[in-house]
């Protein structure tokens, strides 16, 4: 039988240890509201400018301490890649975290992997599973999804359509259907203005599957570095184009519009252009424009996904007279012979440039006559990679891309 003063002191400990757990608890709690709204502060740029690293860390940092909407918030920024390298796979587990305990948000979003096979082996099963649970409880996003008959990620058009592609708008020797970098290395401010007809191509966020693609036309009028024109996509939407000519690419100036994608309803999602660069591309007789699009929506508080655009000018006819520039092999191993023909006496001059516009051959030939020739060029102590032969004709230039194996 325990003393009155065992039972006090009993009751007295048992007091203590309550109010120091909820001492505890309360720190943490503290901790985690702060953090996470650091993560919404940063990653929605209230009172501060935007930074998806900051909002990912804090984010992270509330997750740790058991937080599930960070633990969502993590996931979403792995998803897309902000504030952090872009990865499917950890974000479809961390979605999966939170649809076992019947989030909306995860549910949906884990549906949405298995339905495009972002991180998981894509399965319309268990889409349709988790994209109805989601639903159930309410979820529009859900809803919208399931009444859509296919995914984002099955687009098959597309992605033949990036195969025909004329290679020399890709300097890069990589797989078509990955999303790809143009870099700057042709100044050809004198070939700007015309019609140029292509595609405007929208990716996932990993950059390496196709979504969609859409037909776009440029009508291009340079004067005095000035670009000005009409941008008309799928033949109906169209914009008011103000650019800059920059050394070898056209960069357009911040312009607006509204864009339509597989999660945007019939208004479509209203964008800026934040980094569009086209540089121009040269092959043979034709000129293409090709390049990275990167803008950034003020209705969603982040960044488009991926977009890479490719166009020919309709009037492909680069020069006065026909040079027939041919090279070959290409690929090539330590000889490469350029072959051309002079219509008339002037001033020639071959070099092989990087991709950067190193030059790292050079051979000048001075006046040639008319005639067919035929240089053979040894660069053996070259590295593998891309280059560019460019080839110098009194006032006209010409260049072809060539692979050194």
């Amino acid at each position: 039988m325990p003393t009155k003063l065992a039972v006090v002191v009993f009751i007295l400990s048992s007091c203590f240890s309550v109010s120091a757990q909820s001492g505890i608890d309360s720190v943490l709690n503290h901790s985690i509201s702060f953090y996470y709204a650091q993560g919404v502060k940063f990653k929605d740029g209230i009172g501060v400018a935007i930074d998806y690293e900051k909002a990912f860390k804090n984010f992270s940092k509330a997750a740790e301490l058991g937080d599930e909407q960070s633990v969502y918030a993590q996931a979403y920024l792995y998803f897309k890649g902000l504030g952090c390298n872009q990865d499917y796979t950890k974000a479809a587990q961390l979605f999966l975290r939170g649809a076992k305990l019947e989030r909306d948000n995860s549910m949906y979003f884990y549906g949405l992997c298995w339905r495009n096979g972002y991180g998981v082996v894509k399965n319309a099963d268990s889409a349709k599973y988790w994209l109805g649970k989601s639903a159930a409880v309410g979820y529009l996003q859900a809803i919208k999804e399931l009444q859509i008959p296919i995914g984002e990620n099955i687009n098959d058009s597309a992605f033949k359509l990036v195969q025909q592609i004329n290679n020399a708008a890709i300097p890069d020797k990589k797989i078509t259907n990955t999303f790809n970098k143009i870099r700057h290395y042709i100044p050809t401010s004198d070939l700007i203005s015309g019609t140029y007809k292509g595609f405007i191509i929208q990716y996932d966020w990993s950059g390496k599957y196709i979504t969609s693609s859409k037909s776009l036309e440029l009508e291009l009028n340079l004067n005095d570095k000035k670009v000005t024109g009409l941008w008309i996509e799928d033949k109906s939407d169209s914009i008011r184009v103000n650019a800059d000519l920059s050394y070898d690419s056209i960069r357009f100036n911040r312009m607006e519009y509204r864009r339509r994608d597989h999660y945007s309803d019939e208004n479509g999602i209203k964008y800026n252009f934040q980094n569009a660069n086209l540089n121009l591309v040269q092959s043979g007789d034709s000129i293409f424009l090709a390049g990275n699009l990167e803008m950034f929506s003020s209705q969603r508080n982040e960044p488009s996904k991926p977009i890479f655009i490719v166009l020919a000018r309709a009037d492909s006819s680069l020069m006065s007279t026909k040079l027939h520039l041919r090279t070959y092999p290409n690929p090539f191993n330590n000889l490469i012979t350029a072959q051309f023909q002079i219509p008339k006496a002037d001033i020639v001059e071959i070099q092989i440039l990087t991709l950067d516009g190193v030059a790292v051959y050079r051979n000048y030939a001075g006046l040639l006559e008319v005639g067919h020739y035929s240089l053979p060029v040894k660069v053996g102590n070259l590295t593998s990679g891309t280059y560019l032969l460019k080839f110098t004709y009194g006032k006209q230039m010409q260049i072809s891309r060539i692979i050194k194996q």
